[in-house]
C-alpha cells in the first residue's frame, strides 16, 4: 500500500492498487532424479495437484514438507519451469537421495545415569515406500530398555499412519540422598498406533497400549514372621508406600492424542507453535483403573539478530477410578532435567525416614533429641503427585560467526513447576529411645524385626516376639545382640538400627523456580549441554542441584 498521512487530523490514509492478472494452473508435475524412493513417496508430499491453480504458499508447504522427510539433499526446492501456454506452469521435483539406514552406537556420561551406553538400527525409507523400521538398546546405571518399532505413514495409500510398538523397560529407583537402590520395575509392553491429519497443522493419533508391570524389592526389605509363618514386605524397612506397590500388574490403556505443529523445525525451531493434548484412559481389562490427562504448549519467537525467545508451558492431572489409589509408578514425578536447579525427583511429595541418635553422649536417645537429624544416613523417598504443572522461559542469546561455527548456543532461562496431590501417607515413629533391630537366617533374609524402647528390658536385655532372648554389648542407640537359647537351626546373625520418624513433606502446589544459564555445544565429541541453576523458590523437602551436564559422542 501507499501512505497519506495527514499530521494536523492525525490520521493516515491507505491506497492499495490491485491489477488484475490471468490465473495460472498447474500443467504437470514431473519427480526426477529418484531411483529407490517410490514416485507416490514423494507425490503425496505435494500440496497441489495437476489441474489447481497455482499458489505460491502452498508450493513453500510443498517443499517443507519434502524436506522433513529427510531423504534426500538439503535445500530442496520445487522449481517453477513455464507450461506450453501462458496460462501453464509446471512443477518440478529434481531430488537427489542420500542413505537413510541409521546404524548408531553411542557413548556419553550424565550427572544423572553416568554412564550411558545405546545402539540403534533404523531404516526411515524402507524399500522406497516411507517406511521406518528400527531397532534400539540402551543400558545405563538405573535403567536398561530395548525396543522394536515398524510405522507406515501412508496405510494402503491413504493419509493414516499406523505404527506399532515392543518393548522391555528395566528402571532401578534411586534414592538419591542416601545413593541407594529403593524398588526395581519391569515392563514389558506393546503399543499400536494410528494417525489422522485434520488440517494441514493438527493431527490427532490413537493408540492402544497393554503393559505388565513387576514391582520388586530386594530380599533385605523382606521379614519372615513366624506366627502366622509368613514372608511379607517389613514396612519398618521398606516403608508402607513401598510395599503397597510390590507385586505384578496388567495395564490396559486407551489413548487419544490431538497435536498442532507450525514449527518451522522440529530440530531447532525459531518460530511456530506446538500445542498437544494427551488423554489415557486404563480400565478395559487389565487390573489398573486410571484416567490421565496432559497438555503441552511451546511458542517460538525470532527476534532478530540470531535472539530466540520461547515459552514453553504443560500440566497433567492422573485420577483413579478403581479401588485402589493411583500407583506409585503412575504418578507424575518432576525434577531433573525437567526443571533445572533441582535433583532428579527433587520435587513434589516425599516421605524423610528422620534418625534419632544420641547427641549428648549420656547412651540415650530421649525426648529432647526428637526432632535431630542424621544427614549423612536420612533416607528420602520420592512418591510423586496426581497433578503437575511446569513452565519455562528460556532466550537464546547469538554469538559471534566463530562461536556459531563452533556450535556454541548460550542462553538464560527461568523454570517454574510443582507437583502436589498426593493423599497424606501412613507415618511409622518408632519413638525417641527405641531402636530397630533385626535377626537374619543363614540365607540372609530377616526373621524378626522388632522396635521400641519396650524391646529393651530392665536388664538391658533385647526380647523377640518368639520369645527369644538376647543381650545387649553396648547401649540403645547402636547396640548390637548376642544370641541366648536361640534355635540352633537359624543362623543368629543381628543387626541394628538406630530409631526414626517419618516425616511427610512437599506436598504443595507453591512453584518451585529456579533461574540460570545454560550452554548448547555441538563439541567434537557430540552434543554437549551444561546448566548453572540458582532456586529462588523452594519448598521444605525438595532436593536442589546447581549444577547438571550431558554429553555423548558416536564411534
Amino acid at each position: 500500500p501507499s501512505y497519506s498521512r495527514n499530521k494536523e487530523a492525525l490520521t493516515m490514509d491507505l491506497t492499495f492498487q490491485i491489477a488484475e492478472a490471468p490465473r495460472v494452473y498447474v500443467e504437470r508435475i514431473d519427480v526426477n532424479g529418484n531411483t529407490l524412493t517410490q514416485d507416490k513417496v514423494i507425490r503425496r508430499e505435494f500440496r497441489l495437484s495437476e489441474g489447481d491453480a497455482f499458489n505460491s504458499l502452498q508450493v513453500k508447504r510443498t517443499t517443507a514438507r519434502i524436506n522433513s522427510l529427510g531423504y534426500f539433499q538439503e535445500k530442496f526446492e520445487v522449481e517453477q519451469k513455464p507450461g506450453s501456454s501462458p496460462d501453464r506452469i509446471a512443477l518440478e521435483a529434481n531430488i537427489e537421495e542420500k542413505p537413510t539406514g541409521q546404524l548408531q552406537l553411542s557413548a556419553g556420561f550424565s550427572s544423572i545415569e553416568s554412564f550411558i551406553l545405546q545402539a540403534s538400527i533404523q531404516q526411515s525409507n524402507f524399500r522406497g515406500r516411507g517406511q521406518t523400521v528400527g531397532a534400539s538398546v540402551s543400558y545405563s546405571r538405573y535403567s536398561r530398555s530395548a525396543q522394536l518399532s515398524f510405522t507406515e505413514p501412508y496405510v494402503f495409500d491413504r493419509n493414516i499412519s499406523a505404527g506399532i510398538d515392543i518393548y522391555r523397560r528395566d528402571y532401578n529407583n534411586r534414592n538419591f540422598t542416601t545413593n541407594d537402590t529403593t524398588y526395581k520395575q519391569t515392563t514389558t509392553g506393546i503399543q499400536l498406533r494410528a494417525g489422522l491429519p485434520l488440517t494441514e497443522y493438527m493431527s490427532a493419533i490413537g493408540s492402544y497400549t497393554f503393559n505388565v508391570d513387576d514391582v520388586t524389592l530386594g530380599q533385605e526389605y523382606y521379614s519372615n514372621r513366624q506366627n502366622p509363618p509368613l514372608i511379607e514386605c517389613d514396612p519398618l524397612i521398606a516403608g508402607r508406600y513401598l510395599c503397597e506397590a510390590l507385586g505384578k500388574r496388567t495395564s490396559s490403556i486407551l489413548g487419544l492424542t490431538l497435536v498442532y505443529d507450525s514449527l518451522d523445525s522440529r530440530v531447532r525451531p525459531s518460530r511456530g507453535t506446538m500445542v498437544s493434548y494427551n488423554l489415557e484412559f486404563a480400565g478395559l481389562g487389565g487390573s489398573v483403573k486410571y484416567a490421565k490427562f496432559r497438555a503441552n504448549a511451546a511458542q517460538y519467537f525470532a527476534l532478530g539478530k540470531g535472539f530466540i525467545f520461547s515459552l514453553q508451558g504443560e500440566g497433567g492431572i492422573i485420577e483413579s477410578w478403581g479401588k485402589e489409589d493411583v500407583r506409585l509408578t503412575d504418578r507424575f514425578f518432576l525434577g531433573e532435567p525437567q526443571i533445572r536447579g533441582f535433583d532428579i525427583r527433587g520435587v513434589g511429595p516425599r516421605i524423610q525416614r528422620r534418625n534419632y541418635f544420641d547427641v549428648n553422649g549420656d547412651g540415650v536417645t530421649g525426648p529432647e533429641e526428637f526432632e535431630v537429624v542424621d544427614e549423612n544416613r536420612r533416607q528420602d523417598d520420592a512418591l510423586g503427585g496426581r497433578y503437575y504443572y511446569l513452565a519455562r522461559a528460556e532466550l537464546e542469546i547469538p554469538l559471534g560467526s566463530g562461536a556459531r561455527e563452533l556450535g556454541l548456543r548460550p542462553s538464560v532461562f527461568i523454570d517454574a513447576g510443582a507437583v502436589f496431590g498426593l493423599r497424606r501417607p501412613q507415618l511409622t515413629d518408632t519413638g525417641p529411645g527405641g531402636v530397630f533391630i533385626q535377626q537374619r537366617n543363614s540365607a540372609g533374609l530377616p526373621l524378626f524385626t522388632q522396635y521400641n524402647a519396650a524391646a529393651i528390658n530392665a536388664s538391658n536385655v533385647c526380647v523377640f516376639t518368639d520369645s527369644s532372648v538376647v543381650t545387649s554389648a553396648t547401649n540403645t542407640n547402636t547396640f548390637s545382640c548376642i544370641p541366648v537359647n536361640s534355635n540352633p537351626n537359624v543362623n543368629t546373625e543381628l543387626g541394628s538400627r538406630p530409631a526414626f520418624r517419618e516425616v511427610y513433606l512437599g506436598n504443595s502446589p507453591k512453584p518451585r523456580i529456579s533461574i540460570g544459564i545454560g550452554v548448547n555445544w555441538n563439541s567434537p565429541f557430540g552434543p554437549f549441554r551444561i546448566d548453572f541453576s540458582k532456586t529462588l523458590l523452594k519448598v521444605d523437602g525438595d532436593d536442589t542441584k546447581s549444577f547438571t551436564f550431558n554429553v555423548g559422542t558416536q564411534f
